[in-house]
């Protein structure tokens, strides 16, 4: 499983030359955007679908 997920996160597929994940973590002086930030899209969506089907 560990081959498939660094054949999946290689860095020479999904950043440019010169960008390491190492590049993108989160520091004191730069935030950038996280994996993690997604976790609350799916119920926000899910929440926003329930409320569209009780108005209509």
């Amino acid at each position: 499983m560990a081959g498939i997920l660094a054949w999946f996160w290689n860095e020479r597929f999904w950043l440019p030359h010169n960008v390491t994940w190492a590049d993108l973590k989160n520091t004191d002086e730069s935030t950038f955007p996280q994996a993690e930030d997604l976790y609350l899209a799916c119920p926000l969506a899910f929440c926003m679908f329930m409320i569209r089907l009780v108005f209509e």
